[in-house]
């Protein structure tokens, strides 16, 4: 398009001095043609110069237009080159959120009479991991209990991982307000998915069930489910846990990978990145 139009722009200009030559020539007395010509006539074919005014202003315009185009691109992409280590920032900054969770089991010591209770407690990684799991084993122990009372039963034993899904949302969502593309929304060709890619290939099977969960009767229903949804956040996401917790009837299809046919490979490799 670009070649067109200099193509066009340069044909124009020539035409415009071929004529302005004729018009020239023809009011001096130069007439190889053999007509009659006078100032009067050549004036006549002067005022037709606004048929190429008309087509000079078009291609002006046509450039103008391109340029502002140019111009409004960069722009983004600039503002997007500029965000990227904020967003990397955020990245780095998640471990040190999530090595502050704490989770306490209380036991007691059947050796002593009254037992004695004992305190045991895990953070970071593993206090998600023994979260993960506690969850795990009462919903097979108490299928029919309601998810919500399991939930909380478990994240009430925790330190810190309301503070680890609020922070985990607002990453994705800078992620999603500095480079996506409302246009290419849940789809793998939204310049914001590449970045929450990179989250994703943090987060832990256990934080994938915990963010699940908090997305389904937690306080992220509201806000991070749809963005868990738009940016395909559970893709990763062990089947045996989709299954037990019947996480199929709570998310989108879209929340585990964005191709149409969830149960066939969606080809989410770097190659297709």
């Amino acid at each position: 398009m670009n070649m067109f139009g200099r193509h066009a722009g340069w044909i124009i200009f020539g035409v415009a001095v071929a004529w302005w030559l004729v018009v020239v020539a023809s009011g001096a007395g130069f007439n190889p043609t053999g007509v009659s010509w006078s100032f009067e006539r050549t004036g006549q074919l002067g005022d037709s110069f606004g048929i190429i005014s008309a087509g000079m202003a078009a291609v002006a315009a046509f450039f103008a237009f391109r340029t502002y185009q140019r111009a409004v691109a960069d722009s983004v992409r600039l503002e997007r080159r500029a965000a990227e280590p904020s967003f990397l920032n955020l990245i780095e900054r998640r471990y040190d959120v999530l090595n502050r969770i704490r989770h306490i089991a209380i036991s007691y010591d059947q050796m002593n009479f009254p037992p004695r209770p004992i305190a045991t407690e895990t953070t970071g990684q593993a206090a998600l991991d023994k979260m993960a799991v506690s969850i795990q084993t009462l919903r097979r122990d108490r299928p029919d209990e309601a998810l919500t009372t399991l939930f909380d039963g478990v994240i009430n034993e925790a330190f810190g991982l309301s503070n680890h899904f609020r922070f985990s949302y607002h990453i994705v969502a800078y992620a999603d307000r500095q480079f996506g593309d409302p246009a290419l929304s849940g789809t793998k060709a939204n310049p914001a998915y590449p970045y929450v890619r990179l989250l994703r290939a943090q987060v832990s099977d256990s934080e994938l069930l915990l963010i699940a969960l908090n997305c389904v009767v937690g306080e992220g229903h509201a806000k991070f489910k749809a963005l868990v949804e738009r940016y395909a956040l559970l893709h990763n996401m062990a089947e045996a846990d989709i299954e037990l917790f019947g996480l199929r009837d709570s998310f989108d299809p879209k929340a585990f990978g964005l191709d149409d046919d969830i149960g066939s490979a969606n080809g989410d490799s770097p190659e297709d990145a």
